[in-house]
């Protein structure tokens, strides 16, 4: 087993309180999925997915979802 994972929490000017982990890198994807599925909720999952989302198409230089596109879509009947 590799090094052990470090935790400390910190308490930021707005009240919200972050856990900071060390993970070592042979680690890192196995923490991050225990993360996901060990700490969240379903409802906070899909809050954080559509806000890494947001936060990606910002980094694009986009600030905000862009709208869908809507398709139409005929159906023929085929000839006897």
């Amino acid at each position: 087993m590799g090094a052990p994972i470090k935790r400390t929490q910190v308490d930021d000017g707005r009240g919200r309180t972050w856990t900071i982990s060390v993970v070592p890198g042979t680690e890192a994807d196995a923490e991050d999925a225990r993360f996901w599925y060990e700490e969240l909720t379903p409802a906070q999952r899909v809050d954080l997915v559509s806000e890494c989302l947001l936060d990606c198409l910002k980094a694009q230089g986009l600030h905000e979802l862009p709208r869908f596109r809507r398709v139409y879509r005929r159906v023929e009947r085929k000839r006897r």
